[in-house]
């Protein structure tokens, strides 16, 4: 569903969404300022840019496997930010070491999330917040229609994966085999606006694998795949294309 190692790209497919559902987010986990904060799987920086506006943390550390994404994130966010490359599923930090630990849309992509839960867990302060937000896949998936249509024309493959971990009592569960206490969970939908079917388009290309296929096929089919989406696209009179997604939460207290 992204390029994970193409950090520019990446935000040009995926950046609105994240950014919306991410305020969303912090919103729901309404902690005070002054925290000391980590993000699991940091990617490009983005949802710590939030964390900076919206959060007022102390500190701010973030960890990613991706170089790339590092390298991106360094960019993005000022010196003081504390990034290194690392697992989610056998941190580099002493136990009890963070106020908050949060994984950002990252845990449907991560081998072992038993692990990566029980690891947040582990650098928790006592007292402290372990959460995580992912999109509810398959159907909330902020492109979900638009994958439905490509994979009916054969543009892209039906998924083998298991989406079972963006469910909100699978999230419940891990958080509870973790060992958090005060277990929460939350469903929020948010909606992004594209100006024109030509921004859509592009944000669809800009996924590694759908570009990847965009670009295998010939005129024609390419054509009449656009055509078809157009077609399938609540699109204003204005030209606008208003689309919604659905995100899953679930947060729980370290004791």
């Amino acid at each position: 569903m992204g390029n994970f190692q193409d950090a520019a790209r990446y935000e040009r497919y995926m950046g609105g969404w994240s950014r919306a559902a991410g305020a969303a987010f912090l919103d729901w986990l309404a902690l005070p300022a002054g925290q000391s904060w980590l993000d699991v799987g940091c990617g490009g920086g983005a949802f710590g840019v939030q964390i900076l506006q919206h959060a007022a943390p102390a500190t701010l550390h973030g960890i990613d496997i991706s170089a790339a994404q590092l390298a991106y994130a360094r960019a993005q966010l000022p010196a003081h930010v504390v990034l290194q490359q690392g697992d989610a599923a056998a941190l580099s930090f002493d136990a009890d070491t963070f106020d908050a630990v949060v994984m950002p849309l990252v845990i449907v992509f991560v081998p072992d999330p038993a692990r990566a839960v029980a690891e947040m867990a582990r650098v928790c302060k006592p007292g402290g917040t372990v959460a995580t937000y992912i999109w509810d896949l398959p159907q909330g998936f902020p492109y979900a229609p638009a994958f439905a249509l490509l994979h009916e024309h054969g543009v892209l493959p039906q998924r083998d994966a298991s989406d079972d971990i963006t469910q909100l009592p699978r999230l419940h569960a891990l958080w509870k085999q973790a060992g958090l206490t005060d277990i929460a969970t939350r469903a929020f939908h948010v909606a992004y606006r594209f100006p024109d079917f030509a921004a859509y388009w592009q944000a669809l290309a800009d996924s590694a694998s759908i570009g990847e296929a965009f670009a295998a096929l010939p005129p024609e089919t390419h054509q009449s795949v656009q055509q078809a989406l157009r077609r399938s696209l609540p699109i204003a009179a204005d030209g606008s294309i208003t689309c919604h997604a659905r995100a899953h939460a679930v947060k729980g207290q370290r004791v």
